[in-house]
């Protein structure tokens, strides 16, 4: 069991959660809404439904279930891969626009990173534009966990994060830029691939660090904290915060401070081995 504390929840909700997180194989009926699969037609609609739902099991399963519906949209757009383009947007509920080519096979949907990636972003509150990099490397770093969960990620999880991040490291291992200042002017540029897996590398390290010094992993403090603080977030500040005090511990502020004010030449690898 894990060795943090989990001063929000007691102990009869800590466990309950886990055994739902643990669990549960089906998708509850408030757990996610399909809007948009009328405009397909029915074996369309059927395919589109059973790769979201993959989607929304593997995501809860690996990052714990929702505090509130998703609310998931599908369009038609015509493309080379199943899924161009996809967003998670933030309003009073949430939620995640989906283009697609319904012409794939569903093995294809299901194997594509997209859902993964944007069901995501919904485990965190909306960090703000400044924080946008740090949004997306979470979610980055979060699609390949899931992809894991739902066995369809190719090679190990190790494998999958050096070969996205090591083409990134050239951006960050000899400046003595910060990687946050770093991050946000890749993004600006719209240099989306070395901005996401650059920042991507933030929770690598948070995971070392949360298996180092506290025995569990990422995806394990992310699941208690959809279940006791989730709701009550709506800033990166009080999200640090939260999760410093469910590790009675400094890591995040300690880490996020690093990378906003020490060069990234000090904080990311050479190469990795």
């Amino acid at each position: 069991m894990s060795r943090f504390r989990l001063r929000y929840i007691c102990v009869i909700t800590f466990v309950t959660a886990l055994f739902i997180a643990f669990n549960s194989h089906g998708v509850t009926t408030n757990q996610f809404r399909v809007h948009g699969l009328s405009t397909f037609n029915e074996e369309q609609a059927a395919k589109l439904e059973a790769w979201l739902t993959t989607g929304v099991n593997a995501t809860r399963k690996t990052l714990g279930i929702y505090p509130a519906p998703l609310e998931l949209y599908v369009f038609a757009k015509q493309s080379n891969q199943p899924v161009p383009w996809a967003y998670a947007q933030r309003d009073e509920i949430g939620s995640v626009r989906f283009y697609v080519d319904a012409r794939f096979s569903l093995q294809k949907f299901t194997d594509d990173w997209t859902v993964y990636h944007e069901l995501a972003h919904m485990t965190l509150p909306y960090l703000g534009v400044k924080y946008n990099w740090l949004s997306e490397g979470f979610a980055s770093f979060m699609q390949y966990q899931i992809m894991l969960q739902a066995g369809v990620l190719k090679g190990s999880l190790q494998y999958n994060y050096e070969a996205k991040i090591a083409p990134q490291l050239r951006w960050f291992n000899n400046s003595k830029l910060t990687p946050a200042s770093i991050a946000r002017r890749l993004m600006k540029n719209e240099q989306y691939a070395a901005a996401y897996w650059g920042s991507a590398y933030f929770f690598v390290l948070a995971d070392k660090q949360l298996q180092n010094k506290h025995k569990i992993h990422l995806t394990d403090l992310i699941r208690h904290y959809q279940s006791c603080c989730r709701t009550n977030e709506n800033s990166l500040p009080t999200l640090i915060s939260t999760l410093d005090k469910m590790l009675d511990d400094t890591l995040f502020s300690t880490l996020l401070m690093q990378f906003e004010t020490l060069p990234a030449k000090t904080l990311y690898p050479a190469k990795f081995d």
